[in-house]
């Protein structure tokens, strides 16, 4: 039995793609058979659909509606239309994967930022321009968009070219244009790494969810689910999933791995049981109602495409698969966690 299917009770399961995945045969079975969620890696983020050539070129004409092309993310598109998997749209804003120039005056780094009332401007067309898109093309494939990324850090809203530019409310107007320009029943998510930290986690809660909420802009939380073989202890985890939960709000887990830099038989053996020990604690919020989690996506197919380990510097082994998109033991104790 697949992991969709096992799972199909509770949640979506649900993997992170890059190029290889819709381009290398058994990667591409391998996503047919086992997930149906899928979210593009990178190549949905604003710094591959902004039309750089376009804005600098003709700043005048894009002032305030950003030039923006998809012809890099659409082949991820294409393949999700073609295998009816539903697709978990990221992200529409973050401080990162942002070009500098779309924060200046002209489109320019040699000129000053742009004021306030303009980059809203930008920000909401933009947005606005990703859903025309969208909705004229891949009409209801996007079921859910992290529509802001980390966007807390040090107690605080997160020092950014967004909050210099427009002040710590930029994000409303990102859900606001969202909410506005998404077709009905579409999901818009928060999405944050380190939740289960009790100071990230209660800011969240107070400072996005609740304001967000009370204006009818967010659906979802992302809890990313970076973790390591310690850390979160998931006590903490759990916490911190059922105070999300209790806001009413749709909970996925969007980036799950687990770092783990030991390929061992004795250590994978301990990965496995990392990630039987979470599911667990997954499946024990979804039955109780506790959090109503809808989906869970790995970040990355295969341990050799993870990120971790360039971003770790060490070679990571985080994932349920490798090599020729063979199982591992972690792959059969997440299974184990339905029967």
């Amino acid at each position: 039995m697949s992991l969709k299917e096992a799972f199909a009770p509770y949640f979506k399961m649900g993997v992170a793609v890059a190029i290889p995945d819709i381009t290398v045969s058994q990667n591409m079975d391998l996503i047919r058979r086992e997930f149906n969620s899928m979210t593009c890696e990178n190549n949905m983020k604003p710094m591959y659909i902004l039309d750089k050539k376009e804005n600098l070129e003709n700043p005048e004409a894009h002032d305030l509606e950003p030039a923006v092309t998809f012809e890099i993310c659409r082949p991820f598109l294409d393949f999700a239309k073609e295998n009816k998997i539903p697709m978990r749209g990221h992200t529409l804003g973050w401080h990162n994967q942002t070009p500098k120039w779309f924060f200046h005056e002209g489109y320019s780094e040699e000129k000053p930022l742009a004021g306030r009332e303009t980059m809203i401007a930008r920000l909401q067309n933009y947005i606005k321009a990703v859903f025309a898109f969208i909705n004229s093309e891949y009409p209801d494939l996007i079921y859910a968009w992290d529509v802001f990324n980390e966007i807390v850090e040090d107690n605080a809203f997160r020092k950014s070219l967004w909050t210099e530019t427009i002040g710590e409310d930029f994000f409303f107007f990102a859900f606001e244009a969202a909410r506005k320009y998404s077709t009905p029943g579409t999901q818009l998510f928060y999405n944050d790494y380190d939740t289960s930290i009790d100071w990230k986690r209660d800011f969240i809660y107070e400072k996005v969810l609740l304001p967000l909420k009370e204006k009818g802009l967010v659906d979802g939380m992302g809890m990313q689910s970076h973790l390591t073989m310690d850390k979160p202890d998931f006590s903490d985890y759990k916490f911190a999933l059922e105070k999300f939960g209790s806001t009413g709000l749709i909970i996925h887990m969007t980036e799950l791995d687990i770092h783990n830099n030991d390929n061992s038989e004795a250590s994978m053996k301990a990965l496995a049981d990392r990630y039987s020990e979470l599911f667990k604690i997954i499946l024990e919020a979804k039955k109780t109602g506790t959090a109503n989690v809808e989906c869970v996506t790995f970040w990355n197919l295969l341990d050799e495409e993870s990120w971790l380990s360039g971003f770790r510097k060490e070679t990571s082994y985080p994932l349920l698969f490798h090599k020729n998109c063979e199982a591992k033991e972690a792959y059969y104790s997440v299974l184990k966690t339905v029967e």
